[in-house]
């Protein structure tokens, strides 16, 4: 029986080489193991294209657990510390924006949920701009002449493994173009509550 055009899951595998097979087995469980919906498919994909979708699922469902959606989800944590750290240094880093946080809150009505929302869409976006300047190193400089642009240096993510980080040869490029799909809601950004 084919999925969409492909063999099921187990005639593919059937149809690979031992080591490949092995290979398939490994990863699929590694993507279960983070949380893909459909580890199957990630898995056949990676042995099939040869792209490090591994890395690249770890790379940015990370991003989402670590940097995008505890802005929703420890709003108050951060509510609470903007209000002790402006008690205790009014003049402070960021004093501006904590000040027009706790007037958003307690003045305008604005709930923490929202603040949330709106900070999570902000972590987003930064993190997005960050993913997309890795594959356009040369986004800051029009201003810069060709002939010196070609002697600026420039960067690179690639897959390591191990504790040794041994280089696979795989870059990781066209990140910024699949961070929305990585959503672990599956709602690509959307709360629970808005309407499809």
């Amino acid at each position: 029986m084919t999925v969409d055009g492909q063999p099921a899951w187990s005639e593919w595998l059937a149809s690979l080489d031992g080591d490949v097979r092995d290979k398939a087995m490994v990863l699929r469980d590694r993507f279960e193991a983070l949380g893909a919906l459909e580890p199957e498919e990630w898995a056949r994909a990676e042995v099939r294209d040869g792209i490090a979708h591994l890395a690249r699922f770890r790379l940015l469902r990370g991003l989402w657990s670590e940097h995008i959606d505890p802005q929703r989800d420890a709003v108050e944590t951060w509510i609470a510390n903007t209000r002790r750290e402006l008690a205790r240094d009014s003049a402070g880093p960021f004093s501006d924006a904590g000040k027009a946080l706790l007037r958003m809150v307690d003045e305008l009505g604005v709930t923490p949920g929202e603040v949330g929302a709106l900070a999570r869409l902000v972590a987003y976006k930064t993190i997005f701009g960050v993913l997309y300047g890795l594959d356009e190193p040369n986004l800051a400089e029009d201003d810069v002449p060709e002939i010196l642009q070609e002697q600026l240096p420039s960067w690179l993510l690639v897959e390591v493994v191990g504790k040794d980080l041994r280089l696979t040869g795989r870059v990781l490029t066209g990140l910024h173009e699949d961070l929305l799909t990585m959503d672990p809601s599956g709602r690509d950004g959307r709360a629970a509550t808005d309407s499809e």
